[in-house]
Protein backbone atom coordinates (compact mmCIF):
# COMPACT_ATOMS: atom_id res chain seq x y z
CA UNK A 1 0.00 0.00 0.00
CA UNK A 2 2.83 2.40 1.03
CA UNK A 3 4.49 1.52 -2.28
CA UNK A 4 1.59 1.74 -4.14
CA UNK A 5 1.36 5.65 -2.43
CA UNK A 6 5.15 6.40 -3.07
CA UNK A 7 4.38 5.22 -6.88
CA UNK A 8 1.82 7.33 -7.65
CA UNK A 9 3.16 10.34 -6.08
CA UNK A 10 6.23 9.89 -8.60
CA UNK A 11 4.23 9.35 -11.43
CA UNK A 12 1.92 12.67 -10.94
CA UNK A 13 4.65 14.51 -9.84
CA UNK A 14 6.18 13.92 -13.38
CA UNK A 15 3.24 14.55 -14.96
CA UNK A 16 2.52 18.00 -13.20
CA UNK A 17 6.16 19.12 -13.70
CA UNK A 18 5.94 17.79 -17.72
CA UNK A 19 2.63 19.18 -18.23
CA UNK A 20 4.15 22.59 -16.58
CA UNK A 21 6.97 22.73 -18.79
CA UNK A 22 5.13 22.01 -21.73
CA UNK A 23 2.56 24.94 -21.31
CA UNK A 24 5.32 27.65 -21.33
CA UNK A 25 7.14 25.99 -24.46
CA UNK A 26 6.39 27.56 -28.05
CA UNK A 27 3.21 26.55 -29.41
CA UNK A 28 1.33 27.05 -32.65
CA UNK A 29 -1.90 26.68 -30.88
CA UNK A 30 -3.33 29.77 -28.15
CA UNK A 31 -6.49 29.13 -26.28
CA UNK A 32 -8.32 31.92 -24.55
CA UNK A 33 -6.50 31.89 -21.60
CA UNK A 34 -3.26 32.02 -22.66
CA UNK A 35 -4.78 35.25 -24.86
CA UNK A 36 -5.84 36.75 -22.20
CA UNK A 37 -2.59 36.50 -20.10
CA UNK A 38 -1.12 37.45 -22.57
CA UNK A 39 -2.86 41.08 -23.36
CA UNK A 40 -2.95 41.43 -19.49
CA UNK A 41 1.35 40.70 -19.63
CA UNK A 42 1.45 43.27 -22.18
CA UNK A 43 -0.91 46.04 -19.93
CA UNK A 44 1.50 45.10 -17.34
CA UNK A 45 4.72 45.62 -19.27
CA UNK A 46 3.41 49.00 -20.98
CA UNK A 47 5.54 50.35 -24.24
CA UNK A 48 9.43 49.00 -24.24
CA UNK A 49 9.14 48.01 -21.05
CA UNK A 50 7.91 44.73 -22.34
CA UNK A 51 11.11 44.24 -23.60
CA UNK A 52 12.76 43.84 -20.80
CA UNK A 53 10.16 41.44 -18.49
CA UNK A 54 10.80 37.89 -18.22
CA UNK A 55 8.24 36.84 -21.01
CA UNK A 56 9.92 38.60 -23.96
CA UNK A 57 13.55 38.91 -23.08
CA UNK A 58 13.30 34.80 -22.83
CA UNK A 59 12.26 35.19 -26.71
CA UNK A 60 15.28 37.66 -27.40
CA UNK A 61 18.94 35.95 -28.42
CA UNK A 62 21.95 38.19 -28.68
CA UNK A 63 22.04 41.47 -27.84
CA UNK A 64 18.22 42.47 -28.59
CA UNK A 65 17.11 44.98 -28.63
CA UNK A 66 20.11 47.40 -28.22
CA UNK A 67 21.91 45.88 -30.38
CA UNK A 68 22.71 42.90 -32.80
CA UNK A 69 20.84 39.81 -32.25
CA UNK A 70 16.71 39.29 -32.45
CA UNK A 71 13.64 38.17 -31.46
CA UNK A 72 11.73 35.24 -32.16
CA UNK A 73 7.77 36.35 -32.13
CA UNK A 74 5.85 33.29 -30.67
CA UNK A 75 2.17 34.15 -30.76
CA UNK A 76 1.87 34.66 -27.24
CA UNK A 77 5.27 36.54 -27.22
CA UNK A 78 3.89 38.75 -30.31
CA UNK A 79 0.40 39.19 -28.55
CA UNK A 80 2.08 40.44 -25.36
CA UNK A 81 4.00 43.21 -27.42
CA UNK A 82 1.18 44.15 -28.96
CA UNK A 83 -0.97 44.75 -26.12
CA UNK A 84 2.30 46.28 -24.42
CA UNK A 85 2.39 49.15 -27.20
CA UNK A 86 -1.38 49.62 -27.04
CA UNK A 87 -1.41 50.45 -23.43
CA UNK A 88 1.46 52.63 -23.33
CA UNK A 89 -1.17 54.88 -26.28
CA UNK A 90 -3.81 53.82 -23.41
CA UNK A 91 -5.60 52.04 -26.27
CA UNK A 92 -7.42 48.42 -25.88
CA UNK A 93 -5.88 45.13 -28.21
CA UNK A 94 -8.83 44.96 -30.68
CA UNK A 95 -10.48 41.47 -31.09
CA UNK A 96 -8.96 41.82 -34.88
CA UNK A 97 -5.71 42.25 -34.11
CA UNK A 98 -5.58 38.96 -31.51
CA UNK A 99 -7.63 36.95 -34.02
CA UNK A 100 -4.87 37.57 -36.85
CA UNK A 101 -2.30 36.72 -34.58
CA UNK A 102 -4.38 33.75 -33.16
CA UNK A 103 -4.97 32.03 -36.53
CA UNK A 104 -1.48 32.44 -37.94
CA UNK A 105 0.05 29.54 -39.52
CA UNK A 106 3.92 31.26 -39.53
CA UNK A 107 5.99 33.24 -37.27
CA UNK A 108 8.22 36.39 -37.01
CA UNK A 109 11.93 35.91 -36.27
CA UNK A 110 13.10 39.77 -35.98
CA UNK A 111 16.91 40.62 -36.26
CA UNK A 112 18.41 43.80 -35.49
CA UNK A 113 21.91 44.16 -37.47
CA UNK A 114 24.22 46.83 -37.22
CA UNK A 115 25.22 47.87 -40.98
CA UNK A 116 25.41 50.56 -43.27
CA UNK A 117 24.14 50.62 -46.66
CA UNK A 118 21.38 47.52 -46.55
CA UNK A 119 18.94 48.29 -49.57
CA UNK A 120 16.69 45.44 -49.48
CA UNK A 121 15.88 42.78 -46.99
CA UNK A 122 16.58 40.06 -49.26
CA UNK A 123 20.76 41.22 -47.77
CA UNK A 124 20.20 40.14 -44.94
CA UNK A 125 20.04 36.16 -44.80
CA UNK A 126 17.78 35.05 -41.88
CA UNK A 127 18.07 30.92 -41.47
CA UNK A 128 16.91 28.96 -38.70
CA UNK A 129 19.34 25.41 -38.59
CA UNK A 130 18.26 22.48 -37.18
CA UNK A 131 20.13 19.45 -37.46
CA UNK A 132 20.69 19.15 -41.05
CA UNK A 133 17.97 20.93 -42.01
CA UNK A 134 18.11 25.02 -43.02
CA UNK A 135 15.09 26.80 -43.13
CA UNK A 136 14.63 29.67 -44.85
CA UNK A 137 11.86 32.60 -44.38
CA UNK A 138 8.63 32.22 -46.46
CA UNK A 139 9.10 36.05 -47.19
CA UNK A 140 11.61 38.51 -45.88
CA UNK A 141 10.85 42.11 -44.89
CA UNK A 142 12.02 45.81 -43.92
CA UNK A 143 11.35 46.17 -39.83
CA UNK A 144 11.95 49.62 -38.04
CA UNK A 145 14.81 51.29 -38.91
CA UNK A 146 17.06 52.55 -36.44
CA UNK A 147 20.05 55.65 -35.65
CA UNK A 148 22.85 54.60 -36.31
CA UNK A 149 22.74 52.49 -39.23
CA UNK A 150 20.84 49.51 -37.62
CA UNK A 151 18.23 47.92 -38.87
CA UNK A 152 15.76 45.51 -38.36
CA UNK A 153 14.51 42.65 -40.74
CA UNK A 154 11.41 40.00 -40.54
CA UNK A 155 11.78 36.97 -41.24
CA UNK A 156 8.32 35.67 -41.73
CA UNK A 157 8.70 31.41 -41.27
CA UNK A 158 6.12 28.60 -41.35
CA UNK A 159 4.82 26.79 -37.80
CA UNK A 160 4.75 23.37 -39.15
CA UNK A 161 8.62 23.68 -40.62
CA UNK A 162 9.83 24.04 -37.21
CA UNK A 163 10.67 21.11 -34.47
CA UNK A 164 10.53 22.82 -30.93
CA UNK A 165 11.81 19.91 -29.45
CA UNK A 166 14.97 19.90 -31.89
CA UNK A 167 18.42 22.07 -31.20
CA UNK A 168 18.04 25.05 -33.05
CA UNK A 169 20.07 27.86 -34.57
CA UNK A 170 19.71 31.04 -36.15
CA UNK A 171 21.81 32.17 -38.52
CA UNK A 172 22.05 35.75 -39.48
CA UNK A 173 24.10 36.45 -42.52
CA UNK A 174 25.10 40.14 -44.21
CA UNK A 175 27.30 40.87 -46.44
CA UNK A 176 30.06 41.62 -44.08
CA UNK A 177 29.83 39.40 -41.28
CA UNK A 178 27.69 36.25 -40.34
CA UNK A 179 26.36 35.57 -36.74
CA UNK A 180 25.35 32.59 -35.34
CA UNK A 181 22.52 32.37 -32.14
CA UNK A 182 21.66 29.51 -30.32
CA UNK A 183 17.77 29.36 -29.44
CA UNK A 184 15.50 27.32 -27.06
CA UNK A 185 12.11 26.57 -28.39
CA UNK A 186 10.98 25.24 -24.50
CA UNK A 187 11.92 28.43 -23.37
CA UNK A 188 9.56 30.62 -25.26
CA UNK A 189 5.78 31.15 -24.37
Amino acid sequence: MIIERGLLATIFMTAAIGFSGFANAFETEIGEEQIAEAVSYGKKYKGAKVFKSGVVKAACFGKYPESDGGLVMSKYVELAIVSAMNSKKEKETTSDAIKEIQSAKSFKVIVLVSEKGIQTPGEVQITIKQGMSNILPQKTEFGRKYKDNKQSIVGVFWYDKIDTDAKTAIIVKTKEQERKYKIDFSDIK
